[in-house]
């Protein structure tokens, strides 16, 4: 059994002490075979700069590293050496220290790594003379390789001018690539980050660059596809099935819920590979990805522009709509689309014209997203909301709603002295209906997170309901009001027939109406009823 390599990056490291490699080579030999220019853009910790090390290493002619991978045994790749300028921004410690400070020393490195000279003027100077010099002290062109190029810019989204002020100094950065092409200096270039919503502006020169995101030469190219996952994962698949005393069949298809689903065409399903590799290390399933970054600026966003979570089940968007992105129009689908939050479900074709449907890519994501909006639009820390969620899950299994709204309650007391609504809600009427608003948000995503089936606002012809629980014995009907009555809810559903769907059910179900306070910002009374 191969050794995983968690965390590992350097593929020269990989292959000499054999860890687990999933073979991409057969991808990179048709980004050779067809074209030179590249753009790409992943979420993190989905293989990015892995990929550069594996290009870095090609380009410099290390043929034995590819022996016994498809492009060194099935391709006819002779494995020409050339010089290779490799940056990777993640690197780069701009918490103390300027991004322009930081890329002149890497370019007097490069400079005195191969005894060349540089204009020691800009930033666009120095790398343009900088790569002039050693194509042709070498006597061929050089390969760039440009890893997490945005993370100057998406490190700083909370403190915009220290973001504007980074993307003048990469605009000048990657300003003389054009021209370095054009003087035939350039053998390959590769660019990898999370975002596009910087691209436009910093690369609109060079208008031969592919764009890979959503292109069919890199549907498979990262991630980890389900026949790779059954070729490589074998013995890794057989071991953990042995250990929960599994059938490998039910194993694959629990794996699959929680990890795979990523595509970047519509068609192709991927596996996160720090998730899947994370798994079958700890033999447990869990929120690996999510747990490396919390997403802080992309929850309070949501809550504080007044975004209903919901929206993002299910999000239809055109093509253009996936690459117009800049910082001083942050769309938050695209941000959530661009960092691996939401993931292409479908495409959607109109004649040639594309529509994309975007959605949740698995459970770990979901799951992971609901219990961090809980968090922010409660206020309340991730150890009180997963106590709270416990016993209210628990609750509505057992049919025991007590103890859902005593949890309920513990988890909205910090509201009243946290949250200030935004100043664009004036008068009393918009009060009211905001809070109404952020506490269906709040009941939505705190039933969403359990692993049972909910409908929130759910159409009907009387009206539209406010939220639907399912569980394996319960049915819960429930409406809300705002500074109102318990039982004037109650009377909403009953007059309104919303229980008719339901009156054949063989499961139990109980009415449901609550009563939210504006003043207290907690629930105020609330009444259950069984039909």
């Amino acid at each position: 059994m191969k050794i995983l390599p968690i965390g590992r990056q350097n593929f020269e490291a990989i292959i000499q002490e054999d860890l687990l490699y999933v073979d991409k080579t057969r991808q990179v030999y048709e980004l050779l075979r067809q074209g030179r220019l590249y753009f790409l853009s992943r979420p993190r910790r989905f293989g990015k700069s892995l990929l550069v090390s594996l290009l870095r290493h090609l380009f410099l002619g290390k043929r034995e590293l590819f022996k016994d991978l498809w492009i060194g045994q099935h391709s006819d790749y002779d494995f020409p050496a050339y010089p290779v300028l490799q940056f990777n921004f993640a690197d780069f410690g701009l918490k103390t220290r300027k991004l322009e400070e930081e890329l002149s020393g890497v370019l007097q490195a490069y400079a005195d790594d191969y005894s060349v000279a540089m204009e020691m003027t800009s930033i666009a100077t120095q790398f343009k003379t900088l790569v002039q010099n050693i194509a042709e002290k070498a006597g061929r062109p050089v390969v760039l390789l440009i890893d997490e190029y945005d993370k100057p810019i998406i490190d700083f989204l909370t403190e915009i001018e220290k973001a504007e002020a980074n993307q003048r100094v990469l605009r000048q950065f990657f300003g003389p690539l054009k021209g370095l092409e054009a003087e035939g200096h350039l053998r390959f270039l590769f660019i990898t980050g999370v975002s596009k919503f910087s691209k436009v502006s910093l690369f609109s020169d060079l208008n031969n660059l592919t764009d890979l995101s959503i292109h069919t030469l890199s549907s498979d190219l990262l991630g980890i596809t389900q026949e790779e996952l059954l070729f490589n994962f074998q013995a890794h698949i057989e071991a953990t099935a042995a250990k929960f005393n599994m059938a490998e069949g039910e194993l694959l298809k629990q794996i699959k819920i929680w990890y795979n689903g990523y595509s970047f065409d519509g068609e192709t399903r991927l596996y996160n590979p720090f998730s899947l590799l994370s798994f079958f290390l700890n033999r447990e399933l869990s929120n690996y990805w999510f747990a490396t970054g919390t997403p802080t600026f992309l929850v309070e966003t949501i809550r504080d522009k007044g975004i209903s979570p919901q929206e993002f089940e299910e999000v239809k968007v055109s093509e253009a709509f996936l690459e117009k992105f800049s910082l001083s129009d942050i769309h938050m689908t695209g941000l959530l689309f661009q960092t691996g939050y939401l993931t292409i479900r479908e495409v959607i074709y109109r004649g040639m014209i594309r529509t994309f449907v975007l959605g949740y890519p698995n459970e770990e994501v979901r799951h992971s997203m609901m219990h961090n909006l809980v968090e922010a639009f409660t206020f309340r820390s991730a150890s009180v909301v997963s106590n709270a969620l416990i016993h209210m899950q628990e609750g509505l299994e057992q049919g025991d709603f007590t103890l859902f709204m005593n949890h309920l309650k513990v988890i909205l007391s910090d509201l009243k002295y946290n949250w200030q609504p935004p100043k664009q809600y004036k008068t009393e009427a918009e009060l009211l209906q905001m809070w109404e608003g952020y506490f269906h948000a709040i009941m939505y995503l705190i039933t969403a997170y359990m692993d049972i089936f909910v409908q929130a606002e759910l159409a009907h012809h009387k009206g539209r309901l406010d939220l639907i629980v399912t569980t394996e014995h319960y049915i819960y009907i429930m409406e809300f009001k705002m500074d109102g009555s318990a039982e004037e809810a109650l009377a909403q559903i009953k007059s309104n027939t919303y229980t008719a769907p339901y009156a054949h059910s063989s499961k139990k179900v109980f009415l449901v109406g609550i009563n939210f306070s504006n003043e207290e910002r907690n629930w105020e009374d609330w009444v259950l009823e069984e039909m």
